[in-house]
């Protein structure tokens, strides 16, 4: 399983998430370009750009027939990636992620976090930006999320919440892509309403959609071992 994180994360978010698969799967954590160990790409990139770099790092590891499942941000790169190359991925997952691009409330409010994060600095924006992710705004797990985006760079912080503001339609994608998709949504996502998950789902050929009750945007968080559960179910299915 190829696990993608969220915005403006790395790969430590799955710390004690993806060790739970690790009976069973070969499980994949990757620092998407600026985040983490990864570098940044050049100023202007796009979701596509990304998409690119991932699926390079599948080919130089030679590894196909992969199932590949990302969280909100990652769910972005996931769907450009499977438009690029469907044929070596065994399944896609949607986890607290949309195929409808932004809005254009939406637009506006990624032009004002540009802004804000220009005037005041990365940091101070990860600060204002996790605790509204979770249901529970007293989660333990808030200030360990916020100490992982806190590590963030100004520069990947505006290159992608610009990347995303500008990324295309993706639901032609879920209606061509022929394998199972599954769909992890909160009931209290504020993001990614419940209804426009079901009309995702239907586009799709194979879909799976598990809505988890008192859980916004951080499942892996929120709900860890029924998370784990509906994943690990899914995937036994492929």
């Amino acid at each position: 399983m190829f696990l993608i994180h969220g915005f403006p994360m790395h790969s430590g978010v799955w710390d004690g998430f993806a060790e739970r698969f690790a009976s069973d799967y070969l499980i994949i954590t990757p620092d998407l370009p600026g985040f983490g160990q990864s570098p940044i790409l050049p100023e202007g990139f796009t979701i596509s750009d990304v998409a690119d770099c991932m699926l390079q790092f599948l080919s130089d590891q030679n590894i196909r027939d992969v199932a590949v499942i990302g969280h909100s941000l990652g769910g972005y790169v996931a769907l450009s990636m499977i438009e690029k190359k469907p044929e070596i991925f065994s399944a896609l997952g949607l986890f607290h992620s949309t195929a409808y691009p932004d809005s254009a409330e939406k637009k506006t409010s990624r032009d004002k976090a540009v802004e804000f994060v220009k005037k005041n600095g990365a940091k101070a924006f990860a600060t204002n930006f996790i605790t509204p992710l979770f249901a529970d705004p007293t989660h333990a797990a808030i200030e360990r999320v916020k100490q992982i985006a806190g590590t963030s760079s100004a520069d990947a912080v505006i290159g992608y919440t610009l990347a995303m503001k500008d990324r295309t339609d993706q639901i032609k994608t879920l209606k061509s892509f022929k394998k199972h998709t599954l769909f992890l949504a909160g009931d209290k996502d504020p993001g990614i309403p419940v209804d426009t998950v079901h009309r995702q789902a239907s586009e799709c050929q194979k879909p799976e959609i598990h809505v988890l009750s008192a859980v916004a945007h951080m499942a892996m968080f929120e709900r860890p071992e029924e998370a784990v559960s509906k994943i690990k179910g899914f995937l036994d299915k492929i």
